[in-house]
């Protein structure tokens, strides 16, 4: 029996844990991100990209660092690459660069703060930035930094891969959701959505649903071309009352922290039913309900969060200070 591309995908997650989530955003999402934010690139941006890739086809290493990361399971495109090895040897736990995992009280990412990571997906963005400035990690290529800051701005702008659930068990054996970040230390997550579902079905769980469902719903279609089309129109409207403040070595704890807050519309409204443990502390399942009206809040949304990933990507790139 065979299941379409995101059942498949989701089915990984499964398998494998919220570290190893095959294509966050989906890999139309990544594309059309990529595809929307090229036509504003700089002159001077397009010309670097183009020293590294040989083209401005930022689409095309879009989905690079999850291959990458398959790598290290020996499957996957790059199940074979030599590049993907090697990065995977250096970098083991590069699975882990993907995300935050922060409770949604929350208020803001800091970089010190007590749920942070220094190998979380802020850090990991700021320091592939170095690399491109000639002052980073010098065992992480031109090349492969470019392909952590495409993606990576993706992941950091998908609100379950930087606020998640935080839950304490009922008498009864419900979830209670925990919000306050003090409450909540010590307690298991649901690993950005992954373990809450709200269908009979394996996979249909909230971080899929976010990954693929909203997805498909922003243009009607999965298609990377069509998405960006609805992006970039969202882009060319609104981009001007988006612009990033202060230092762009910063930024990314700035989009983590506008993420943090989408992340807690995404989890609006949602009832929680019975929670079954993992036998390790953490969660396995969660029985989730959501609310009725939950596209009407979201899909909207999930178009603005990609719009922000594309215009962000494009003015990052222009202001980074490129290495010659």
């Amino acid at each position: 029996m065979t299941f379409p591309f995101h059942k498949t995908c989701a089915a990984l997650t499964l398998t494998l844990g919220f570290s190893l989530t095959a294509y966050p955003w989906a890999a139309e999402g990544h594309h059309a991100m990529a595809l929307a934010a090229t036509p504003n690139l700089s002159e001077a941006a397009r010309a670097h990209v183009v020293k590294i890739l040989g083209s401005d086809d930022l689409s095309s290493i879009a989905v690079w660092m999850d291959d990458v990361r398959s790598a290290g399971y020996h499957s996957g495109p790059l199940g074979s690459d030599p590049e993907a090895l090697r990065f995977n040897a250096l970098f083991p736990r590069n699975g882990e660069w993907h995300y935050v995992d922060l409770p949604l009280g929350v208020q803001a990412y800091e970089l010190n703060g007590e749920y942070e990571r220094g190998d979380d997906v802020v850090h990991e963005l700021e320091a592939a930035i170095n690399v491109l400035e000639g002052t980073g990690d010098k065992r992480i290529s031109p090349r492969e930094a470019l392909c952590m800051v495409v993606h990576f701005v993706g992941d950091l702008h998908q609100p379950l891969h930087v606020g998640n659930g935080v839950f304490a068990t009922a008498a009864d054996g419900t979830a209670k959701l925990v919000e306050d970040p003090v409450a909540a230390k010590g307690l298991p997550n649901d690993k950005g959505g992954n373990a809450d579902f709200f269908g009979p079905g394996k996979y249909d769980e909230l971080h899929g649903y976010w990954d693929f469902e909203l997805v498909e719903k922003i243009a009607g279609s999965k298609e990377p071309e069509a998405v960006a089309a609805v992006i970039g129109k969202r882009v060319s409207a609104e981009g001007a009352s988006w612009k990033s403040a202060g230092d762009y070595h910063h930024w990314p704890e700035a989009w983590a922290t506008e993420s943090l807050a989408a992340a807690r519309t995404a989890f609006a409204g949602i009832t929680y039913g019975a929670l079954t443990p993992d036998g390790k502390g953490g969660i396995k399942r969660i029985a989730i309900t959501l609310p009725p009206h939950y596209d009407d809040t979201c899909v909207p949304l999930a178009t603005e969060r990609l719009a922000k990933s594309a215009f962000h990507l494009a003015e990052l790139l222009n202001a980074i200070h490129w290495a010659d």
